[in-house]
């Protein structure tokens, strides 16, 4: 495998205290030890490890994520100086920058910025204001009119703007949340299921809906209605590959090793940030920017962990008969202490009941226009799924 992609935490903080969030509300505490904001000299070291990387790899082009906490802290000077050290020492190798916001931050002069260094932004809103319940700031004041404000601030620069982020919300419709997030006219919807594992079950469990009722809904309902069918919902998009393809596209479904990585504000070179559900096991390296090569970080244990081919999964996922599908489910939901990351998925029939529900529907197609298969087909990398049925 090969990296592509660098998740940087520029701000350990958030204004948000978003009552489901594994950063802040889910037991870790980490992210207190931390600075504050990412130094202009860590973005400068974190550009010349991409550079020697891809010089390496013979690599071009490489992705820059900014994450947080919420990054639009920074304001549009400080983001500025990480963009500028990020490019000038990256070698010449193209960097696509990119940042997930609240949007509750958003000024024009932070879109100037973005616009100057061509950065895409991802906005994370859960729906209407009812789904945005858990959205609150430190006063415990709901944030979603303020987000809306700054998302169409977003979206009036149509350059800038690459999509929305959901956290599901199990108690609310899937037909009204997608409809809701529809009107911002996003490019892409991704859908997060509630993070939780077997000892640390997902906020506001129980819920109206178990997630596998939620998605088949949501499927159905992106499925057979042309306006929908124009987003890119990478979750149900990649259940559909899947399926079709047999192999996956992600670590939501399958075993495909993970081209991305996550350094801290402070340097440090970590594993998937939503393994805080489950605290340090699998995502705390002894690595930093400083002392370590993204080749150090490929042969580290944590980095093992999220290359397991079938054979590590646990023996219940490997004698499924969809284990080719789902690869065992994303990766942080799989913990519980008794066997570490030795399980199925706290999520494993939820998953079974979406890729019995997506086989079905790709056996029949009857209430589906010719149209609308082609229009998928084209979105799925030239899979043909009539070679399928």
């Amino acid at each position: 495998m090969k990296f592509n992609t660098v998740i940087l935490k520029v701000a350990a903080p958030c204004n948000l205290n978003c009552s489901y969030c594994y950063e802040y509300n889910r037991g870790d505490e980490s992210w207190r030890l931390k600075p504050k904001h990412l130094l202009a000299e860590i973005a400068t070291q974190v550009g010349k490890r991409i550079a020697e990387y891809c010089l390496d790899n013979n690599i071009k082009k490489f992705d820059v994520n900014l994450h947080g906490g919420e990054p639009l802290l920074l304001g549009a000077s400080g983001l500025r100086a990480i963009f500028d050290a990020l490019i000038l020492s990256s070698g010449g190798v193209k960097l696509k920058l990119g940042i997930q916001t609240n949007a509750t931050l958003v000024t024009p002069e932070i879109l100037d910025t973005l616009e100057d260094y061509n950065a895409t932004v991802g906005v994370s809103i859960d729906g209407s204001k009812r789904n945005n319940r858990y959205r609150i700031d430190h006063r415990g004041v709901e944030a979603y009119e303020r987000i809306v404000k700054g998302l169409n601030l977003i979206r009036e620069r149509k350059n800038l703007y690459s999509g929305l982020l959901c956290v599901v919300d199990l108690d609310s419709d899937p037909e009204s949340i997608l409809d809701d997030l529809s009107q911002f006219t996003p490019p892409s919807i991704d859908l997060l299921p509630p993070f939780g594992n077997f000892d640390n079950p997902p906020f506001g469990s129980p819920a109206k809906y178990n997630l596998g009722e939620w998605m088949i809904k949501a499927f159905d309902h992106w499925i057979n209605n042309q306006r929908l069918q124009k987003i890119k919902i990478r979750y149900l998009e990649d259940a559909l590959v899947a399926v079709i393809s047999g192999k996956s596209r992600s670590d939501w479904f399958g075993l495909r090793p993970p081209g991305y990585f996550v350094i801290a504000t402070d340097g440090a070179i970590e594993g998937l940030d939503s393994l805080k559900i489950n605290g340090e096991l699998g995502r705390k390296t002894d690595l930093t920017i400083w002392d370590a090569s993204l080749e150090d970080l490929l042969k580290h244990e944590v980095m093992d962990l999220r290359m397991k081919e079938v054979e590590g999964l646990c023996k219940t996922c490997r004698e499924c008969s969809i284990v080719e599908w789902c690869g065992g489910g994303y990766l942080p939901m799989r913990y519980g202490r008794g066997n570490g990351f030795n399980n199925p998925s706290f999520y494993c029939t939820d998953i079974k009941k979406l890729f019995s529900h997506i086989g079905r529907w790709l056996m029949t197609k009857k209430e589906v226009s010719s149209d609308v298969i082609i229009d998928i087909q084209n979105r799925l990398e030239g899979i043909n799924i009539n070679n399928l049925i």
